[in-house]
């Protein structure tokens, strides 16, 4: 496309031997929407990466404004106008919204809090995205309002390319249909936008072009109103998705989790939980809902043994105390947090090790106090296998899965445990195809 915003050709990627990329070319006009599509691990989050900057390309080519680039850094890209929202969030965990939105336009030095916290909530206002605390450190804000401050980050100062990469896994639909509106004005102002998710519904809504890979290879693109949700899941996995089926629900049993007039008041002082009491039964499935950043995060973190602050009432896991998060999980209590990086992997550590961090895995391979190596490979292995993990290697460490793929990898050890009482599951879904 002469003239076109962006254009990708014939890139190519690999990692350890393995094609992440395989001849991918992309366009993205001034102005345009384009959805990104594939399932996990088909490349979306590497190319997107390529563009803005964090990755060099093995071969190809990256055209910004009609020249050739090969950016060194993402503050290149940024300041060539290329502004990117990660799936796993980029911010600095001690400061807060209102610093880590100055240190990305480079605002460094001494500078005035108030201000700053000032112009940080006209420009949510702005937005129309609800930022209620500039304050305190974003990562004792919820998973929801995390994702807020990176969108604000990425568009202060308004981009000339914006690629999101799953904006709305965290956010309530009311927040995604207002990104939605501020994605569309950006747009009609001149505004190149790439958004990958795997939303089918927001992407048909959205984009004026979709673009689907499959394992690293462009294997459809056009206008988006010529797709609809069947033949882009179609074109995603290379064959027709199966009729979703629903069993009968079983009668609930005995009560298996049961929390009693739970209070807790934060770090701040502030009453985030009052008098909450319930209890979910054997074959029960029970929903926690309403938009984040309301008590849920405080309520999970409870039942786990780890409330954060002062905690009054009691929570009980097959008739025992929890008080502790050891006690949870030796009562049964798997677990899959809101924040998969932080709470449930160990990114530096192969697969095989982060299977382990289920105490049944751990035990089941141990004997005298050592660890059977070859047992747990096949351990590993299985459970890879099992829940569709890309690349299945047990060696492979979890920085280097996509997004989706670190969801399975957690899936498949807490749902595989042996002893299993309840399951605790916060966004269980975000980042999954």
């Amino acid at each position: 496309m002469s003239g076109a915003l962006l254009a990708l050709r014939g890139i190519d990627k690999q990692f350890n031997g393995k094609h992440a990329l395989r001849g991918v070319d992309l366009v993205c006009g001034r102005g345009e929407i384009l959805a990104l599509l594939g399932e996990n691990g088909a490349g979306k989050s590497t190319l997107m990466e390529i563009v803005g900057g964090a990755l060099a390309p093995d071969r190809g080519e990256v055209e910004w404004k009609g020249e050739a680039q090969r950016w060194r850094s993402p503050a290149q890209a940024r300041r060539a106008g290329i502004s990117m929202v990660h799936q796993h969030f980029m911010l600095v965990p001690t400061a807060n919204a209102a610093e880590n939105i100055a240190l990305a336009r480079g605002r460094t030095g001494l500078l005035a809090r108030r201000r700053l916290e000032a112009e940080t909530r006209e420009l949510a206002a702005s937005l129309g995205l609800e930022l209620p605390d500039t304050r305190s450190p974003v990562e004792d804000l919820s998973v929801g309002e995390q994702q807020r401050v990176e969108i604000l980050k990425a568009l202060d100062p308004p981009p000339d390319l914006l690629i999101l990469d799953e904006p709305t896994a965290v956010l309530t639909p009311e927040e995604a249909r207002g990104l939605f509106v501020i994605l569309r004005k950006l747009a009609a102002g001149g505004t190149g936008i790439i958004i990958v998710t795997h939303k089918l519904p927001e992407a048909l809504a959205l984009a004026d072009r979709v673009l689907v890979l499959r394992r690293g290879a462009r294997v459809a693109e056009g206008p988006a109103s010529t797709y609809d949700e069947k033949s882009l899941a179609t074109a995603m996995v290379g064959e027709a998705p199966p009729q979703e089926t629903r069993s009968p629900r079983p009668e609930p049993g005995a009560v298996v989790l049961q929390a009693d007039d739970i209070h807790l008041r934060d770090v701040r002082g502030r009453e985030v939980l009052r008098g909450i009491s319930l209890g979910v039964r054997e074959r029960e499935i029970f929903a926690v809902a309403g938009a984040w950043g309301n008590g849920q995060e405080e309520l999970l973190a409870s039942f786990c043994g780890m409330p954060v602050g002062a905690l009054q009432g009691e929570v009980r896991l097959a008739d025992r105390k929890i008080d502790n998060a050891a006690a949870a999980r030796r009562a049964g209590l798997a677990v899959i947090p809101a924040d998969r990086r932080k709470e449930g992997l160990i990114a530096g550590l192969p697969l095989r090790e982060n299977l382990l961090l289920s105490i049944d895995e751990l035990e089941d391979a141990t004997q005298w106090g050592r660890l059977r190596v070859a047992e747990l490979d096949a351990q590993a292995q299985t459970r890879l296998h099992e829940f569709d993990v890309r690349p299945d290697d047990p060696h492979a460490d979890a920085a280097s899965l996509s997004g989706g793929n670190q969801q399975r990898l957690i899936l498949g050890r807490e749902l595989a445990r042996r002893r299993r009482v309840a399951v605790l599951a916060a966004n269980p879904t975000r980042g999954l195809d």
